[in-house]
């Protein structure tokens, strides 16, 4: 493939990609545990056509669904998807990570 963000078949249908997930990581704590106020963050390092960036998400939304590392954002018949690094697995974000991938 001479160019990763060219829309390739996905089960018989062309999925659009925007980025990929490169890396997700979880929230640490260490020994002090996790805070008693606000929300808690992971970060995800993420490519797209601009290049690799790292990114903050809620860890209600991180464990809510099914992000994963190497996995493929973008559209499969005008509908956001997630893709496999297989390439051929299809999920569905929930709405959670719908709205986290919208802004990206």
């Amino acid at each position: 493939m001479a160019n990763k963000w060219e829309p390739f078949d996905v089960n018989g249908s062309i999925f659009r990609p925007k980025g990929r997930l490169l890396y997700i990581e979880e929230p640490d704590f260490g020994c002090e545990g996790a805070p008693e106020d606000g929300p808690v963050y992971g970060s995800v390092v993420l490519e797209d056509k601009t290049g690799q960036r790292t990114v903050k998400i809620e860890e209600s939304i991180l464990f809510s669904g099914q992000m994963n590392d190497g996995m493929w954002y973008g559209t499969l018949g005008g509908t956001t998807v997630l893709v496999g690094r297989d390439r051929g697995t299809v999920y569905q974000p929930n709405e959670a990570e719908l709205m986290w991938l919208a802004g990206l």
